[in-house]
């Protein structure tokens, strides 16, 4: 009746295990409390709410006929007690000592919010330093919505956590694409050497499929080895099966009819072909929404096509082949490629190490080569009588794994449409080895075309990394 008669609401129970129940269901400010009641105690009351984190800052206010035991009024403020009234009180003394354990209680809530925001300010700048973060999930909001001190600091501390954020994330962009450039140039050289290495390996041996065959045989060996002695095998399961399957697929086509259409294209011309992976992949990106699809993107592909585009129409001047059937089935390579930068993108298993994939991958498609060789009388034994065709299959089953290692990475670094990109690298790279290797000649319209090409590559850069993707804080070195 005092309580509510000072305007405050007021919960009564009948002994010290329901004041506990409820307690624990309900917010309160103060806890009026006796000591001798039946069954629990005050005392053991005030030990229970001492060990529980939930209601150890609830003030209480011991109201006890024991006001003459001073020992036990003692003992009630050790454990926890915020003060002590007779039973026989005085109304202006009551309402004293209930507004003040309010106000107690109110300011210790604020202390303990206070240091909650302070805790949450020290988290954010511990994991800015330790690991990974985004503004949006440090916690820094709450902090910053505050009117005092600590708000002030909050929005100070948000506002430099955004802007290391966005340092930080041009950063990782600047890394990214010079990644992706070195591995662009890394996998477009290797990829190139492709070109003049097939009509060399077709001049000795006019064997396509066989020669297919123990490209991917030995390549997919040297792979598992490296994969053994790493200790990087794995265990393969439904889904990988089927990506590696699906990878075997398009790889062992495209070798097969690279292999076929390099004794009927030059080099020069073959190597030009190549470059349409890159508008085969933009298409296909654009398509299935993997890769946004931007103005300037579209722009840079279609420069790119024109420098192809220029070539081809050139094809006299450059002592091409008029044998548009073959250009036409050279044409499905860079499909096939395209394909393959979009499975490897998109359903590559994160977990899965490249090395073993690639050399289950090349083994699969020896495999699925196999019949058609044999039903096609192509396969042979590789043996050192051979002499330098044995050479160049050895050679060319070491470039297949250094481009295949290199384009993983280039994908998983630069994404599908800017590592289809490596196909214009390719398309140049080719043409160099080209006139180095097979004596081909390269005349001003190749040159215009392949500077054509390579603003087209500039224009489409690299993929942009989701804007929720976090970044790592590093320091600067302080000059002196």
């Amino acid at each position: 009746m005092a309580l509510r008669t000072l305007g405050h609401d007021a919960i009564e129970v009948d002994g010290g295990q329901a004041a506990l129940d409820v307690l624990r269901k309900r917010d309160v400010d103060l806890i009026l409390l006796d000591i001798l009641m039946p069954e629990m105690d005050g005392f053991e009351v005030l030990h229970h709410l001492g060990v529980d984190p939930l209601l150890a800052e609830i003030p209480v206010l011991v109201i006890s006929g024991l006001e003459n035991d001073t020992d036990s009024v003692a003992r009630a403020i050790e454990l926890g007690a915020t003060d002590f009234l007779p039973k026989q009180f005085e109304a202006t003394l009551f309402r004293a000592r209930v507004t003040a354990c309010i106000e107690k209680k109110r300011l210790r809530m604020a202390e303990l919010d206070h240091l909650r925001q302070v805790d949450r300010l020290i988290a954010a700048a511990e994991r800015m330093e330790t690991s990974t973060f985004h503004p949006a999930k440090l916690g820094l909001n709450e902090v910053a919505e505050r009117s005092d001190a600590v708000g002030k600091l909050g929005r100070v501390f948000r506002d430099m956590a955004e802007h290391v954020y966005e340092r930080e994330r041009q950063l990782q962009r600047n890394v990214r694409t010079m990644k992706g450039i070195v591995l662009l140039l890394a996998t477009g050289v290797a990829s190139g050497l492709g070109v003049p290495l097939s009509i060399l390996l077709y001049q000795d041996i006019p064997l396509p499929m066989g020669t297919a065959l123990w490209v991917n045989l030995l390549a997919g060996l040297m792979c598992l080895g490296v994969a053994f002695a790493r200790g990087r095998l794995g265990r393969l399961s439904g889904p990988v099966v089927g990506f590696l399957l699906a990878w075997a697929v398009l790889h062992g086509l495209t070798t097969i009819i690279m292999f076929e259409a390099a004794g009927r294209v030059t080099g020069i011309m073959l190597s030009i072909i190549l470059a349409l992976q890159g508008f085969t992949v933009f298409l296909l990106a654009a398509i299935l929404r993997i890769e946004n699809p931007t103005t300037q993107r579209f722009v840079g592909l279609c420069i790119g096509l024109a420098g192809v585009l220029l070539l081809l129409l050139a094809r006299d001047q450059l002592d091409g082949v008029d044998d548009w059937v073959w250009l036409m089935v050279a044409a499905t390579i860079p499909v096939m490629y395209g394909l393959m930068d979009i499975l490897l993108d998109k359903k590559n298993p994160p977990d899965l190490d490249p090395v073993a994939a690639i050399g289950v991958m090349l083994l699969a498609a020896a495999a699925l080569t196999l019949p058609l060789a044999y039903s096609l009388d192509q396969v042979f034994l590789l043996t050192t009588d051979m002499g330098r065709g044995a050479l160049l299959i050895v050679v060319e089953a070491v470039r297949t794994v250094g481009v295949f290692l290199f384009y993983v990475y280039l994908i998983a670094v630069a994404g599908a449409v800017f590592g289809s990109q490596s196909a214009y690298v390719s398309t140049v790279a080719g043409i160099g080895w080209s006139i180095l290797l097979l004596g081909e000649l390269l005349s001003l319209v190749t040159i215009a075309a392949l500077a054509l090409i390579m603003i087209g590559l500039a224009l489409v850069g690299a993929k942009r990394e989701a804007e929720d993707t976090e970044v790592r804080f590093t320091r600067r070195a302080h000059r002196r």
